[in-house]
């Protein structure tokens, strides 16, 4: 690398490095706001109300994923933002939201009666003006993603979150029921459209001057939401069919505990790689060695999360939740084991986008729906709640390994590098499934304020054990270079910086 390179990837660094802690701070924030107000709204509301808005929301997500649009990637892809590329970016989420809305109200009718349940003829026409109202977020934040700063969006997402909770805890109180769960659902996009004019200022403008920037990803982008939205709802939709609307509420909730690391951390993680891929993607050492650094990173900070998830469920239930949701303990034992192949090849979609080849995420979604759909539909029809989890499985795994080949195929990575880079991070997480396990024992039997004080202390054991497992493997490998090494010159300095004082 030249030294000119060099001093252009400092400040590239620093800002990826900057936008990622900005990110993970304000999903950490909000999620913390989304998971305090699903703790209320479990403790007042029963899972048959839960089951209610679950079959709901698959419905939307999936409405929303065939018109989505991907007009914040498209402007920050682009060298030079116009007003023509802000006015047509508005223009094409307003359609979009009025399109999302017909369909929605036109399929509530048939989507009762296949249900046999009237409530969805209200719900699904309601609960559809949520993604419209994210669609017209003013385009002008994308301008401070380009520069991957993301203080006003988190300013933005923070007071819908908090409007969320106040409003939908105030609703659960009163009603007593599923109209909370859509108060706080339509609070938060309403409020966070509203503030992202107020920080970044747009007076709206229908115009498509600028259609030819957004076509070629449109149809690449529409094909792969589309496709993602199906594999992951379905097992909802197709649980909804076969099992009672409570144990589709224990479902649920316990799928949106699992995926709470994964929101609250992981994806505000790769949210800037995108950019940060595209601006070294003329370096292809650079851009490998970014991908790997950022593969291992991630998998290293989601996998104890996600087995400390799995293996204390039952305290964690009976801790957060109460009494009436212990059958959702079993759940919650599998679920969040499922996410793990994903964790380990998450950056590959940014990267395929980075370097212009949006088909390959596509590809990867068209096999992994292959392979999870039928099994999805099938295990629900013959096993229920147990038939859906395994089939998931199997869909992450298949899912994980194509991404495996993409990689190598985008980046020349062989799969041995590839997998070797990983093996390390998933041996420590077998350490600390091991001590867990070995301490979970103690828990049982155990409630009120002293599980409030053993659990963490359990789950610090287990941490503190990951983190050896970690350094150990890092030296048996020859100490290379990554996130092992860059946190251990941190210590190292802050080691030094200590004696000398």
């Amino acid at each position: 690398m030249t030294a000119g390179a060099a001093e252009a990837a400092a400040p590239l660094t620093g800002r990826a490095t900057r936008g990622a802690a900005w990110l993970v701070g304000a999903r950490l924030a909000t999620k913390s706001i989304d998971f305090a107000m699903l703790l209320v709204l479990a403790r007042l509301l029963s899972p048959a109300q839960f089951g209610v808005i679950a079959l709901v929301i698959p419905l939307v997500q999936i409405a929303e994923a065939v018109l989505e649009l991907p007009i914040g990637s498209v402007l920050v892809s682009l060298d030079r933002v116009e007003r023509r590329h802000t006015d047509t970016a508005f223009t094409l989420g307003a359609l979009r939201g009025l399109i999302l809305s017909a369909v929605l109200a036109l399929a509530a009718w048939p989507v009762a009666a296949f249900y046999r349940d009237d409530t969805l003829r209200l719900l699904l026409p309601l609960l559809g003006l949520a993604p419209a109202m994210r669609g017209l977020i003013s385009p002008r934040m994308a301008l401070f993603a380009r520069a991957l700063d993301y203080r006003r969006e988190f300013a933005t997402d923070l007071c819908g979150k908090i409007a969320a909770l106040l409003l939908a805890t105030i609703a659960a109180v009163a009603f007593r029921d599923y109209r909370a769960l859509v108060i706080g659902t339509l609070a938060a996009p309403l409020v966070s459209m509203l503030a992202s004019y107020v920080v970044a200022p747009y007076r709206p403008r229908l115009s498509l001057a600028a259609w030819p920037a957004f076509r070629r990803f449109v149809g690449w982008s529409t094909a792969s939401q589309l496709m993602a939205a199906v594999t992951w709802q379905c097992d909802r939709l197709a649980l909804g069919r076969f099992v009672t609307p409570a144990r589709l509420g224990e479902f649920s909730l316990a799928n949106d505990l699992a995926y709470v690391p994964e929101q609250a951390l992981i994806k505000p993680i790769v949210r800037p790689l995108m950019s940060a891929f595209a601006a070294v993607k003329g370096d292809i050492t650079r851009l490998r060695a970014g991908y790997e650094k950022a593969a291992a990173t991630i998998l290293m900070i989601g996998l104890p999360m996600m087995v400390g998830l799995s293996v204390l469920a039952d305290p964690a239930v009976r801790l957060v939740l109460g009494g009436k949701w212990l059958r959702a303990i079993p759940l919650l034992q599998f679920l969040p084991l499922t996410l793990i192949p994903a964790l380990a090849v998450s950056p590959m979609p940014s990267l395929a986008m980075a370097l212009g080849r949006p088909e390959m995420v596509w590809r990867q979604l068209r096999t992994e729906a292959a392979c999870r759909v039928p099994l999805v539909l099938a295990g629900a029809w013959a096993f229920g709640i147990p038939g859906v989890i395994a089939a998931r499985a199997a869909g992450g795994v298949v899912a994980g390994i194509t991404s495996l080949f993409i990689t190598r195929r985008l980046l020349g990575t062989p799969l041995r590098r590839q997998i070797g880079r990983l093996a390390r991070v998933l041996a420590a997480g077998g350490v600390l499934a091991m001590v867990l396990a070995a301490l979970a024992p103690l828990l049982a039997g155990v409630g009120g304020v002293a599980l409030a004080i053993a659990l963490p202390l359990v789950a610090g054991a287990g941490m503190a054990a990951y983190g050896a497992a970690l350094l150990v493997t890092w030296r048996l490998a020859g100490r290379p270079p990554g996130i092992e090494a860059v946190l251990m010159e941190q210590l190292r300095r802050i080691f030094i910086r200590g004696n000398t004082l």
